[in-house]
């Protein structure tokens, strides 16, 4: 069913490739209206006349340096100096940093901290109290499959940061469940983007076989279907539901010894 663009404005970070990029096509596939933010303006620019051509929605492109403590609240001003309203929030951006925690520059540390973690809580601080006022709104925070295995070495600070944003959600979840505003964490596993190559690579996304990948688009919609069933977790695909409750069921001690950590 498609949705009258002039009724839902869905604001999603990271959204210029990958899943971002993903969940721009399939809101745009339903008539919502979007406001695209992510580092460079090109993509963005290139995707929103795509979009609008296509789908005869409004896209409202926005630049900025999550890792910049500063651009939420300056992409909360733009929107609220235009009216915009934020009905769904897609906190999407983030990126996975190669090494071990003493190898890099604590710099880069600190980028990632801001972007996947201070970044997404800061948005929905700005952005959820609208939609508790509107008694309707949906949030959804991309974690990571990751978020439910054990850490390992390798992964110091990007396992840790996962699951801290997907437990955020479940607690927002809970604060937010009598006012109409449903937030899910949906945690995808390894998926075609150019994450890992942005990454370093990691010796799993090498052995992986192909048939274990998803696709960007697919974990889209089963994030934007869990949200409206107001899903605390989504798990895209039937492997990494697999994987999710085995390390469940698992030991803990076991689960550690099994990847390593």
């Amino acid at each position: 069913m498609i949705v009258p663009s002039n009724r839902r404005t869905a604001l999603i970070t990271g959204a210029s490739s990958g899943i971002g990029l993903a969940f721009a096509e399939e809101y745009a596939r339903e008539g919502v209206n979007l406001v695209i933010v992510a580092r460079r303006n090109d993509p963005l620019q290139q995707l929103a006349s795509q979009l609008r051509s296509k789908h005869g929605i409004k896209v409202q492109v926005w630049a900025g340096d999550l890792a910049d403590p500063e651009t939420p609240h300056r992409l909360f001003n733009f929107l609220s100096e235009r009216q915009i309203p934020v009905d769904i929030l897609v906190n999407n951006a983030g990126f996975g940093v190669p090494g071990n925690l003493c190898e890099v520059e604590w710099s880069r540390h600190r980028d990632t901290i801001e972007v996947m973690a201070a970044a997404p809580v800061q948005l929905c601080y700005l952005f959820a109290p609208a939609m508790r006022e509107r008694r309707s709104g949906q949030i959804i925070n991309v974690s990571s499959l990751a978020a439910l295995l054990p850490p390992h070495a390798g992964g110091t600070l990007y396992y840790p940061l996962k699951s801290y944003l997907a437990q955020f959600s479940l607690a927002l979840r809970a604060e937010l469940k009598a006012t109409g505003v449903n937030v899910c964490a949906v945690c995808p596993g390894f998926t075609r983007t150019g994450f890992q190559t942005a990454a370093g690579g990691t010796v799993e996304s090498v052995t992986i076989p192909t048939w274990v990948w998803s696709q960007p688009n697919d974990v889209a919609v089963a994030a934007i279907r869990a949200v409206r069933k107001n899903q605390p977790i989504c798990i895209p695909g039937l492997f990494n539901k697999t994987v999710a409750l085995f390390f469940k069921l698992m030991p803990a001690s076991i689960g550690r010894m099994i990847v390593g950590g």
